[in-house]
């Protein structure tokens, strides 16, 4: 079944969309603007924390200005965002809002809560993290005016796993957004690859096992498979050896993925 918030996004087709997109722009500020929407959000942010540092990398509404942006991140982090520090601190991973993490009292009272209602108006905020690697944690952000309900709470549990896919997916391709990997894009564009196989083939070129690349981009073993198959009758080859060589000699991979 579509997985389907009570506001009708369907998300699954979101992320099949973005996933198959061009690899030339970043697919978060598409997935920022969908969430606010959907979810009646006053704004969403995509956000790397580190030590106890987090950087923006997208926003919802676009409108806003990255320095603005900037600037909450910075004033959350001198607050001890309950939210940053508890994921940045604990293995956890799970969804949480920030007064599940403090307490209904204490949130309200926090200079936290403080931030974001100056910048956003907003009383409540949930992160659905995505864990990076790294020891970097990315993190979707979204305030609400109004309380997170039972429902919300289960979309973001259920919308984390195809979220990380896409951040799995993100992490490798945007290589090719450097100005030097353009022409990659086009000769990729020119033998009918799309941005996922191109991820995939990327991969097989550091020697990647199956399994290995099923859990570095959040796909299913079956599915790398078959991004496999379709790259054997795409490049006309057989095997994997066979299929970077192929690709390097076309110019589909920067000379550095081959060992």
């Amino acid at each position: 079944m579509p997985l389907k918030h009570p506001g009708g996004l369907d998300l699954l087709a979101l992320a099949i969309r973005v996933l198959e997109e061009s690899a030339e722009s970043s697919p978060w500020t598409t997935i920022a603007e969908t969430l606010a929407e959907c979810l009646d959000a006053t704004a969403v942010t995509v956000t790397d924390i580190r030590q106890g540092q987090a950087s923006p990398v997208a926003w919802a509404p676009s409108r806003m200005s990255g320095k603005l942006v900037h600037e909450l991140s910075k004033e959350s982090v001198q607050a001890k965002n309950p939210l940053i520090t508890h994921y940045d601190t604990f293995p956890d991973r799970t969804p949480r809002t920030a007064e599940e993490i403090t307490g209904l009292s204490l949130w309200r009272g926090s200079a936290a809560h403080s931030v974001a209602r100056r910048y956003f108006g907003s009383e409540n905020q949930m992160a659905i993290p995505c864990a990076r690697g790294d020891d970097v944690l990315r993190s979707l952000v979204i305030y609400r005016s109004a309380p997170f309900s039972d429902g919300h709470r289960a979309f973001a549990t259920q919308a984390q796993p195809l979220l990380a896919a896409v951040d799995g997916h993100d992490r490798v391709v945007s290589r090719f957004r450097a100005p030097q990997s353009q022409a990659i894009l086009h000769r990729s564009r020119e033998s009918s690859l799309t941005a996922r196989e191109l991820t995939v083939l990327t991969l097989l070129a550091q020697a990647l096992p199956s399994k290995t690349i099923a859990q570095r981009l959040g796909i299913s073993l079956r599915t790398v498979h078959k991004h496999i198959q379709n790259l054997f009758k795409k490049l006309d080859t057989h095997d994997r050896m066979e299929t970077v060589l192929r690709a390097r000699s076309m110019g589909l991979l920067e000379p550095a993925t081959v060992s």
